[in-house]
């Protein structure tokens, strides 16, 4: 079966494995779609930040968060996701920060400083927020939906997923 995923995928499957049940980082857009998602599945497609998202991605979503026994975020991905549900209106605001306050409970927040950050060449390339990921990954997987970061983490060798890659990892696509 793993002869028909695609190479790509099979080293992220091959990573994947090696952190299996450990620590995932998880970025602000998806930590948004989780938040959304477990308020109100229905709400994705009518918050303006989730609008390439559906249903099922924070059912993928939920269900590939699962297994870990660590799940990380930084002060920066927070605030991210404040700003981001704070975008949306009345009730559904309410509830989505309500939703969010759970979350935090439940994530480990670890964020280096940002002097310390600000130093790294991530810094210059993505900003504050994703050079912050880039120092909590060792050991870590990253899963976010900026391909450009993820790319440039894997060309370091580190781990990192958008859930486009979960979802060929989960739905691999058959060859022939």
């Amino acid at each position: 079966m793993r002869s028909e995923i695609r190479t790509t995928t099979d080293r992220q499957f091959v990573a994947l494995s090696a952190i299996s049940g450990k620590s995932v980082l998880v970025d602000a857009n998806l930590l948004l779609l989780l938040a959304v998602g477990l308020q109100d599945p229905r709400a994705i497609k009518s918050t303006k930040r989730l609008s390439n998202f559906t249903a099922d991605d924070f059912e993928l979503l939920r269900a590939f968060l699962n297994p870990f026994k660590r799940l990380i975020t930084t002060a920066h991905v927070l605030t991210e996701v404040s700003n981001l549900a704070g975008g949306t209106s009345g009730h559904l605001k309410e509830r989505i920060f309500a939703q969010l306050a759970s979350l935090i409970e439940v994530f480990e927040e670890n964020t280096p400083a940002a002097k310390t950050i600000c130093r790294q060449i991530e810094f210059q390339r993505f900003g504050l927020t994703d050079a912050a990921l880039a120092q909590l990954l060792p050991g870590a997987l990253l899963l976010t939906e900026d391909g450009r970061l993820a790319h440039y983490l894997q060309s370091k060798s580190l781990l990192a997923m958008t859930l486009g890659d979960v979802r060929r990892l989960l739905r691999p696509t058959h060859a022939g």
